[in-house]
């Protein structure tokens, strides 16, 4: 059975301000990174992707029907993990997972499995019987993780799921993310490009509520290709680079620079391009950089 979510030319409007500008993008069994900054539109995306809203313009559909006329059935096949989860301060970790798997209509007996399963997956292990209100950041992430993944759902909506994780637990998300996303449609919201680098098939740049990119890793990085440079340079020439060029990184030498920096207007950079590299070329203008 197919298992696709498309947005086609979707438009979302709040009042005056345009959140969303005519997005055009397919959903297949793989990883996808929707990377922007905040205020780019990623939060409506999830929100609209989730049913939690509609469009102002547009369709979303799942296997070419309109998720508005299949809503509950598309809902169903949904594990949402949102940015913020409030209000259930005084549940347990393993109550919280009860009372989500009593949401999502999943019998008991199969929620218990799941529970243990899960639970040893985010390595709670030790700490599930603690009330929400004493975990850490980190435990709260893994365990927004966990109640996504409760009845095995097509679709996973994750939005910014490393947040609070230390370095160790990123690369453990990731690395069980890869292995679980075989046959789901999952959906990375982030704003830090490490965090899809290595997994994703496809990647999405928003800003400003508009696709700027629509492809895969290898093809964004093509896109900037001969443009990211390394150089050292004397410390009176700095303000001069800071006001000609985006400057990715600057390291700073007893009496010089080395900088990294991207020029549009040349084909012959010498370093190879990264992820930081092209976020730096899409997302953020020169303004923002040499201000």
């Amino acid at each position: 059975m197919s298992n696709v979510v498309s947005f086609n030319n979707v438009f979302k409007s709040y009042k005056e301000i345009n959140a969303l500008i005519d997005v055009t993008i397919e959903l297949q069994p793989g990883i996808y990174g929707l990377i922007g900054p905040n205020g780019a539109g990623k939060s409506t995306l999830i929100r609209l992707m989730a049913t939690l809203d509609t469009p102002s313009l547009g369709s979303i559909k799942y296997n070419d029907t309109p998720v508005s006329e299949i809503k509950g059935h598309y809902r169903s096949m949904i594990g949402l993990m949102p940015q913020e989860q409030k209000g259930y301060e005084y549940f347990t970790g393993l109550s919280f997972l009860y009372y989500m798997a009593v949401l999502k209509g999943i019998d008991r007996a199969d929620a218990k499995i799941q529970i243990q399963q899960l639970i040893k997956q985010v390595s709670l292990e030790d700490s599930i019987h603690r009330k929400l209100k004493t975990f850490s950041g980190g435990m709260r992430q893994r365990l927004m993780f966990a109640q996504a993944l409760l009845g095995n759902p097509k679709i996973l909506i994750l939005d910014e799921p490393t947040a609070g994780l230390d370095p160790f637990e990123r690369i453990k998300l990731r690395n069980y993310i890869s292995q679980i996303a075989k046959d789901k449609i999952v959906l990375i919201a982030t704003h830090v490009m490490q965090d899809i680098e290595s997994i994703a098939d496809k990647v999405f740049l928003l800003k400003e509520g508009k696709v700027v990119f629509n492809g895969s890793g290898e093809e964004l990085l093509k896109t900037i290709s001969g443009k990211v440079f390394e150089e050292q340079i004397s410390v009176d020439q700095i303000s001069k680079y800071q006001g000609m060029y985006k400057l990715s990184k600057v390291f700073k030498f007893d009496n010089s620079y080395l900088v990294r920096y991207l020029d549009d207007t040349r084909n012959d950079g010498n370093q190879t391009p990264n992820f930081e590299d092209a976020y730096l070329y899409y997302m953020v203008d020169h303004e923002d950089i040499s201000e």
